[in-house]
């Protein structure tokens, strides 16, 4: 952490990130964050990683879009990005994030946005899965660095996990972007 810098939030760090290149988004949701990451980031490939499992009858954060709609949470997603997948410039994986991850190429992504399952055991599955698919320089960015959910009142693995992937792998934090209720970004790249 030595060299490490806060952000506002995690929008303010990504005109800091490399452009081009192979973007991961592990946990996509409705899409907002990638349209920023397809916006700032500009890659060459994107490919988005999701279960797909939001249904219309208990959408999260009051959203009732699907049920508005009357699509599927992958026909919304996809609606959204249809001229990015039809030239081929991204990539929609349905399933989980840690066997969707296993499928990439070894030293393929440039960078990853981490935000699925929030689960000690699943934030360590998608680290291990992901280990080997980055560059040597490649950025690893974990939504939700915090200990709990006040929302939801349930714990949160992914500090636990950060902290063992950083000393595991040899990673340091470039950046903390903050959140007004807590539920922080930590951006993380390989040491040397």
């Amino acid at each position: 952490m030595q060299r490490a810098r806060v952000c506002a939030n995690r929008y303010e760090a990504l005109p800091l990130l490399p452009r081009g290149g192979t973007v991961v988004e592990v946990g996509v949701a409705y899409g907002d964050f990638t349209r920023s990451l397809l916006d700032i980031l500009q890659p060459d490939a994107f490919i988005a990683i999701d279960s797909f499992g939001i249904v219309p009858e208990t959408e999260p954060w009051g959203r009732t879009i699907l049920r508005e709609q009357g699509v599927s949470h992958y026909d919304y997603y996809a609606g959204q990005f249809h001229s990015y997948i039809e030239t081929g410039k991204m990539t929609i994986k349905k399933g989980l994030s840690w066997e969707m991850l296993a499928e990439l190429p070894d030293n393929s992504v440039d960078y990853m946005y981490i935000d699925a399952d929030h689960s000690y055991q699943a934030v360590a599955r998608e680290a291990r899965a992901l280990a080997p698919k980055m560059k040597e320089n490649g950025i690893v960015t974990f939504n939700d660095y915090t200990y709990f959910n006040y929302i939801t009142m349930e714990g949160y693995g992914v500090p636990a996990v950060v902290h063992e992937f950083m000393q595991e792998q040899h990673y340091e934090m470039l950046y903390l972007c903050l959140h007004p209720q807590g539920f922080y970004d930590v951006v993380l790249r390989r040491m040397g």
